[in-house]
């Protein structure tokens, strides 16, 4: 009996769909965490000082 391995992420479009995928999941995360900041800056920094 052979174990075969398992992946939860998604595998990435083929050929020339994966720049675009890229683009799409990164700026994605760029926005999470500029929002993040956003919200530090804004509701938590006035607090502390």
């Amino acid at each position: 009996m052979s174990y075969q391995e398992h992946h939860s992420h998604d595998a990435p479009p083929e050929g020339s769909g994966y720049v675009g995928y890229a683009a799409i999941k990164y700026t994605a995360i760029v926005v999470i965490v500029l929002a993040i900041l956003a919200f530090v800056a804004w509701y938590i920094l006035p607090r502390v000082g």
